[in-house]
Formats: C-alpha cells, sequence, structure tokens
C-alpha cells in the first residue's frame, strides 16, 4: 500500500489516469457514451410498419439527419406485422441503452384499447422523447368516382346496398377506426376490407375496388396532386393548408372526427437518463426547424413538435379520447 501511495505521490499523472479508469469502469454499460451527449456506435430505430406510406418516409427522413448529426448510422428498422404490435414488442425487448427507439404512432396507444391481450403497456413500457408532427386523416375516393362530396358519397353507397367497401391499413388501424366510425355514422353498412399496408390498399382504391377510406393525409396526398384520388374532407377542427378547399368532418355535417393522429418517438423505459436528454436534445433542434416544416408541407402534414412531458401528458388524454371513439364506433379487433 506504502508503495502505491508513493508511485502515485511521484507521478501525479499516473494518479490521474488510474482515477479516470476506475471511474469510467463504475459507469453502466451505455451511459458513458452518452456522456459526451453523441452515440458513438449505429443506431436503430424500429419501425413497426412496412415500408411505403408517410410513417416511413418520415421516420427515414428523420434517421438521415440524426445520422448526419451523430456522425453514426441511423437504421430505420421495419418490423411490420399484427397492427404494428411485433415491432413495439421488439423495441420493449431491445436494450435500454439509448441505442434503439421506437418510431411511434397513435396506434401504440390504440392497441391495448383494442387488444385485451396486447403484451404492451405503452405508457409504462415506454417513455416519450418528442411529438414529431399530427397527422389529419382524409375520406378518399378514386379520381372516377362520380361524387364530390360526402353528401353524395353517402347518397351512392345507401342507392347501392351491399356493393360497397372502405379500405383499411390493417385491422385496428387508424384507417379502421375512422373508417367504421364514418360507416356507422352515415348508416352505410360497408364491409370493412383490411391490407397489411398502405400500398396494395390504395392500389385497389385508385383500381375502385373498394369505394372509400379514411387515411393519413400524407399517404394520399401524391395521389391527389397526380389528379387519381378525391379528398371530401379531413379529420381535426381546421382545414389544412395543403388542401384548404377541402372541408372537415364537422362542415360537412359530422362530429366525432375531431381528433388528430401523430407520430414520435420513445424510449424503452429504463433508458438511462442522458441517452433521453441526447435524442430529446437532438430532436428538438431539427423538429423546429424551418427544412423539417417544408419538408412536411410538401406532402400534406403539419409539424407539430412537443417535448417530453407535454407529449407524455398528450399520450393520456389522447388515450381517453380514443377508447370513446372506439366505443362509438363499436370497432373489435379480437
Amino acid at each position: 500500500m506504502r508503495t502505491q501511495r508513493s508511485l502515485l505521490n511521484r507521478y501525479p499523472a499516473l494518479a490521474t489516469t488510474m482515477i479516470a479508469l476506475l471511474l469510467g469502469a463504475a459507469v453502466p454499460d451505455g451511459l458513458a457514451e452518452s456522456e459526451v451527449g453523441v452515440p458513438d456506435r449505429p443506431v436503430r430505430l424500429i419501425l413497426p410498419y412496412p415500408p411505403g406510406g408517410s410513417t416511413d418516409a418520415v421516420a427515414r427522413h428523420i434517421a438521415q439527419q440524426l445520422s448526419t448529426d451523430w456522425k453514426q448510422p441511423v437504421i430505420v428498422d421495419n418490423r411490420p406485422g399484427a397492427s404494428g404490435m411485433i415491432g413495439t414488442e421488439v423495441a420493449v425487448h431491445a436494450p435500454s441503452d439509448g441505442y434503439t427507439a421506437l418510431f411511434a404512432i397513435t396506434q401504440n396507444i390504440q392497441n391495448p384499447l383494442l387488444y385485451p391481450k396486447a403484451s404492451y403497456d405503452f405508457g409504462r413500457d415506454f417513455v416519450p422523447v418528442a411529438r414529431i408532427l399530427t397527422v389529419a386523416s382524409g375520406l378518399a375516393v378514386s379520381a372516377d368516382l362520380p361524387v364530390s362530396s360526402l353528401k353524395q358519397l353517402v347518397e351512392l353507397i345507401r342507392s347501392q346496398p351491399g356493393q360497397h367497401s372502405y379500405g383499411s391499413t390493417g385491422i385496428g388501424s387508424t384507417a379502421h377506426i375512422y373508417g367504421a366510425l364514418f360507416d356507422k355514422t352515415a348508416v352505410l353498412d360497408a364491409v370493412h376490407s383490411p391490407y397489411r399496408g398502405a400500398g396494395p390498399m390504395l392500389a385497389d382504391l385508385l383500381g375502385r375496388r373498394i369505394t372509400f377510406t379514411v387515411m393519413d393525409v400524407g399517404s394520399l396526398m401524391p395521389h391527389v396532386k397526380a389528379g387519381k384520388l378525391r379528398i371530401l374532407a379531413v379529420t381535426g377542427t381546421r382545414r389544412l393548408a395543403a388542401l384548404d378547399s377541402v372541408p372537415t368532418f364537422a362542415e360537412a355535417g359530422m362530429k366525432g372526427f375531431e381528433a388528430l393522429a401523430w407520430m414520435g418517438i420513445a424510449l424503452p423505459a429504463s433508458t438511462p437518463e442522458a441517452m433521453r436528454k441526447t435524442w430529446g436534445a437532438a430532436l428538438e433542434k431539427y423538429l423546429n426547424s424551418g427544412d423539417f416544416a417544408s419538408t412536411l408541407a410538401s406532402i400534406g402534414l403539419t409539424p407539430s413538435y412537443l417535448g417530453p412531458q407535454e407529449f407524455a401528458a398528450q399520450i393520456v388524454q389522447d388515450t381517453a379520447v380514443w377508447r370513446t371513439i372506439i366505443t362509438t364506433a363499436n370497432v373489435r379487433a379480437e
């Protein structure tokens, strides 16, 4: 012991190095790297949905920006299936070191309301980092369908009982919930046709193999701009800047369609605080930038950043709202 003290007293630099090594060894795995504020190895962003559509586009856009900022690959890992529950469960069981995040959407809080046996609880298993944007849904029909308003669509479907259906991106999706709510509110008795993702569903909508859908505007906009789809109404309490001639459902005479969907980033609940801050700081900077707003506007989406605490409060509020909507629409997923 005397020999060790003598060496440390005679060589201060050696003492400093040894103390630093001891302190570093005492820091749990995943936390030491995060103290510098930038990840030092590849990061995975789990997206519980297939490639294609606005959700995938936004996730990849953000991943690219984070890769540039952090100088590390941020990989979008598409894990579709079971209405988003497969990918969400992958994120739940991922290491809580801050190197795996979940690209979350409203369906993450809807699923436990629809599937009582769901193996995750979003509020318990994840910590919200940032709400990225809000998403209005639009009721869309083929541009070839001879209707230009909700009233005309309702009249057409009622005049041809048993001949019409509405598409969704899967059982229990927001498109399913809002489609069912419209069907019940308008007393249409249309058939629900669930698909595995936006791509095949939109293909059938364009080909008039289904009559309508109520899905996120971002996925509809390319086809609207091409003159192949027509949006008759949008959810929310105000019109969209990119579709200022399209009324809200309330303006068209239907209440109950005010809730907007959202996209956000969440981390496993036990992620170290330092890595939560690393994600939070990077997202806050970019999501409030003019470049991000311009990118979203081009696909009909609205930037709507919320920080961790505000996003957590929004999730609690929205859980109650969607419980009411699901009950009213009488949607059953099991």
